[in-house]
């Protein structure tokens, strides 16, 4: 119940009733506008709702503006109605305000179907259009709390993650790809984008303090899907096994058990660069399959190396960014 209350459809309904109910109440003409300008006011987010408010109250006065002094001066009928059309328009486009240029034409029918035109219709269209934005905009201030959402696909992607790499490590020595693989790619490619696309709605939902955690985090995210990706393509043109690939599969596991949000992989980055050193160390390839399996690995090991430096230099960022921040909390 509480979901249905803070979605954009209850808000649209429930705000263009108490715009039209208060523009009705204190003797407006054509009262139903302001429920109009309400439901084109309602938005997704704070920033949104505050951006379009704002452009919506600049086009409408310069909608109610013209349209005054074109009628007055050459009559309200259909042919001047045409050439307010023909100056306003472009001038949203200029102005790249676009979204004002529907209420300002419909303002502008009110003063072309009035047999008095005074500058008591500049005051009522005035009155429409902040009766309508103003009930809006208190609406676009109660958002639903994201976090919450946000921090459950968080918690999901990591599993997938964490189970995707595990089953790699287990794939490097068997050679057999789980059958669920592709399904379990294709949820969290899809859980990804969600969170993605809820990380951009909480950073808007902050108005005076602008947090770009949720979606760097999810932006991380995604460039370790890839590496992983990459990583995965490999195991097609794997066949054989060797002392370095249980090696390799050992780490691959150790990897995953250690994926979690507050690690910041350099303990895995110390041990992925001593493991190449073995590598280095350890005896030749003795055919031609036995090399290329063996830069097979090589590569698949400089993708895993990618993954993790990927999370190092994310959660380096957080710390300066905590950093930069304590340190002017410490100023003031």
């Amino acid at each position: 119940m509480k979901k249905y209350l803070q979605s954009k459809v209850f808000k649209m309904a429930l705000s263009a009733t108490i715009a039209i109910t208060i523009s009705n109440y204190i003797g407006l003409q054509f009262g139903v506008t302001s429920g109009v300008i309400a439901i084109l006011t309602i938005q997704d987010t704070k920033k949104e709702a505050l951006l379009i408010g704002g452009r919506r109250i600049i086009t409408s006065t310069i909608a109610i503006l013209l349209s005054f002094v074109l009628y007055m001066l050459l009559g309200n009928n259909p042919v001047v109605f045409g050439l307010f059309l023909l100056i306003f328009i472009p001038l949203t486009k200029v102005l790249k305000m676009e979204e004002g240029m529907v209420v300002g034409a419909v303002l502008s029918t009110h003063l072309l179907t009035s047999a008095n035109i005074n500058a008591s219709w500049i005051i009522n269209e005035a009155k429409l259009t902040v009766i309508g934005i103003g009930v809006a905009m208190f609406f676009n201030f109660y958002t639903a709390s994201l976090e919450d959402e946000f921090e459950k696909n968080k918690k999901r992607i990591e599993d997938c993650y964490r189970a995707l790499l595990s089953d790699m490590a287990v794939t490097l020595v068997t050679h057999a790809i789980p059958v669920y693989e592709q399904k379990l790619l294709l949820e969290v490619e899809n859980l990804v984008k969600k969170s993605k696309d809820i990380a951009r709605a909480i950073n808007n939902n902050k108005l005076f303090k602008k947090n770009d955690y949720y979606v760097n985090y999810i932006d991380m995210r995604i460039l370790q899907l890839d590496a992983m990706k990459k990583m995965n393509r490999h195991f097609s043109r794997f066949y054989m096994t060797y002392e370095q690939t249980k090696i390799l599969s050992e780490f691959t596991n150790n990897v995953a058990m250690n994926l979690y949000e507050d690690n910041d992989c350099i303990e895995l980055i110390d041990k992925l660069n001593l493991l190449r050193k073995d590598y280095a160390n350890m005896e030749l390839p003795k055919n031609r399959n036995e090399f290329e399996n063996r830069a097979l690995l090589f590569q698949f090991l400089n993708d895993l190396e990618d993954f993790l430096v990927i999370k190092r230099d994310f959660k380096k960022s957080v710390n300066i960014n905590n950093k930069n921040t304590n340190t002017n909390a410490d100023d003031k």
